[in-house]
């Protein structure tokens, strides 16, 4: 179990998961113990849309989480061999987009991914 002290109330909360971000019960600022606040402040628009892309001669399927005007959350099914960093281009519906891998939360049976656009 970690403490999370938030950032904008300095507040204590608790959280099993350092990496993933969570609201602050207190206060509603969102951050993760590892990476600190969200940075992507824009309004996000959840939206759940399957698809499928490769990396690294490697296929994955894959849904969306989230976009927003400078980036989007995904969901990979399994265990995910992409790490923060990384560059990677998704065809989404009628959407091409390079994203830079900003965070990954491996999970046990999928894996969450934070990506900024790039285009």
């Amino acid at each position: 179990m970690f403490t999370l002290t938030c950032p904008g109330c300095r507040k204590n909360s608790y959280s099993a998961d350092e990496q993933s971000f969570h609201s602050c019960p207190y206060c509603g600022f969102k951050f993760s113990r590892r990476y600190g606040p969200d940075r992507r402040y824009e309004e996000r628009i959840k939206q759940d849309i399957n698809f499928d892309f490769s990396w690294h001669e490697q296929h994955f399927e894959a849904s969306t989480v989230d976009f927003s005007e400078k980036g989007l959350s995904i969901k990979m099914d399994g265990n995910t061999p992409i790490t923060a960093g990384e560059t990677i281009d998704l065809s989404i519906g009628d959407l091409q987009i390079r994203a830079k891998v900003v965070w990954v939360n491996k999970l046990p049976n999928n894996s969450m991914v934070g990506l900024q656009k790039l285009n």
